[in-house]
């Protein structure tokens, strides 16, 4: 049980790596000098790269108003992906790990020597720790070629925080040539203790949907409402009617959060306002649970606008699929971590996280889990949330999660598993 030395003398080489990346972040879709410096590490250990680049983002608009439905879908930018290859010595299998890389726009405040020296942009969800595990994978594996049977991808995603790496570099053909047989993927969660793993069977992570409704009135004279039609009034109404489509429309024994941060309209205060945007968020994990919210919010709207004379537009930009873990999988992969860390340190999840990762995408194409690494330490103060300005790491975590990778990968590929 533990760490091998050679998995220990990495140790070194993967904080520097997550140190380098933490000091240089970059926001989703610019993640070229990132890649970069991917490429550049993997050649050095005579890793083959693949791919670079991959096909462009395609962002979903669903709009719906009183009358009609479209649907809209905008072309986004070409991202700056990586894919390293690690071919075996004999014959096999490929599997697949997958790094997001990158951050967000949220302005550091950890007084630390490796502090970002970028303002206003950070790894503030642990994707530099993302990376320099997969390029800790990819140092102590590219050592082992000769042992291993079939091949191992190191799938390097951009833009997981926005819109979604995942599909464009799935469309690009990631899980092709050769063809991956399973995925894996981890986060790190300072909710776990460092040398803690969390995972769940099936149901992981929510799917998600940006919503922006924009209620249509009529202006007129504050002294006179009659004259016009108060859009504030009825977005208030359908604000008030739509908490109805989670707690009366929707089964109580299945989940999902409809919240809305946001609403605005009006000019001044003695104007009926002509219109109002209300922009939201829904969250479920069943499929069918989420299309019939979609169209629950949708009879709500057309209801309550027609009632008060109005109309709306609704826009549904689709985000994330739920995602779901493979269980046959799950249980190879605890298996192999109790190995490494014990079985009193793997914990399932109590329920599905509202959160949501698009590596949901790769997992609907192949078998495979993702699982939380565990980095909270009290005294490393390393137990803030993610996405906080003084999220940090515990770097410990760091070997550990290369030593459950590595370990699932060469076992995968050598037991010959079915």
């Amino acid at each position: 049980m533990g760490l091998s030395k050679e998995i220990k003398a990495l140790r070194d080489e993967i904080v520097e790596y997550r140190r380098r990346f933490h000091m240089y972040p970059e926001v989703s879709n610019k993640e070229y000098e990132t890649a970069n410096f991917i490429v550049s590490e993997l050649e050095k250990m005579g890793v083959k790269v693949v791919k670079q680049g991959t096909q462009p983002q395609e962002i979903v608009k669903e709009i719906y108003t009183n009358n009609d439905k479209k649907t809209v879908t905008i072309q986004g930018e070409s991202l700056p992906g990586v894919v390293g290859l690690i071919e075996g010595k004999y014959p096999g299998k490929t599997v697949a790990i997958r790094a997001d890389m990158d951050a967000l726009a949220v302005e550091e405040k950890n007084d630390v020597p490796y502090r970002s020296k970028k303002q206003g942009v950070m790894h503030a969800c642990g994707h530099d720790a993302h990376m320099a595990m997969a390029l800790g994978v990819a140092a102590y594996l590219s050592k082992q070629k000769d042992q291993m049977k079939g091949n191992v991808k190191l799938i390097f995603q951009p833009a997981e925080e926005y819109v979604g790496g995942a599909v464009p570099m799935i469309r690009d053909g990631v899980l092709e040539n050769p063809k991956v047989d399973a995925i894996f993927g981890l986060h790190m969660d300072p909710g776990y203790k460092t040398g803690e793993i969390g995972i769940s069977y099936g149901e992981t992570m929510a799917s998600s949907d940006r919503l922006i409704i924009k209620i249509n009135g009529k202006s007129t004279h504050g002294a006179s409402p009659h004259q016009g039609i108060d859009a504030v009034v009825i977005a208030g109404q359908a604000l008030v009617a739509m908490q109805a489509v989670m707690s009366r429309m929707k089964s109580p024994l299945e989940s999902g959060v409809l919240s809305f941060g946001t609403i605005h309209g009006g000019e001044q205060p003695n104007s009926i306002a002509e219109e109002v945007v209300i922009r939201g968020i829904l969250r479920t994990f069943k499929p069918e649970v989420r299309e019939k919210a979609i169209e629950d919010i949708y009879k709500v709207l057309k209801g309550v606008t027609e009632a008060f004379g109005g109309s709306f537009e609704f826009t549904r930009e689709k985000s994330y699929d739920s995602l779901c873990n493979d269980k046959k999988m799950v249980e190879f992969l605890k298996e192999t971590a109790k190995d490494i860390i014990g079985e009193e340190n793997i914990k399932e999840l109590e329920k599905p996280r509202t959160i949501v990762e698009d590596f949901a995408y790769y997992l609907q194409e192949v078998p495979g889990a993702f699982m939380f690494l565990g980095t909270g330490n009290e005294e490393k103060d390393s137990c803030h949330p993610l996405h906080s300005s003084q999220f940090n790491i515990d770097e410990d975590s760091l070997e550990i999660g290369v030593a459950i990778m590595s370990a699932v990968i060469m076992k995968y590929l050598n037991q010959d598993f079915v």
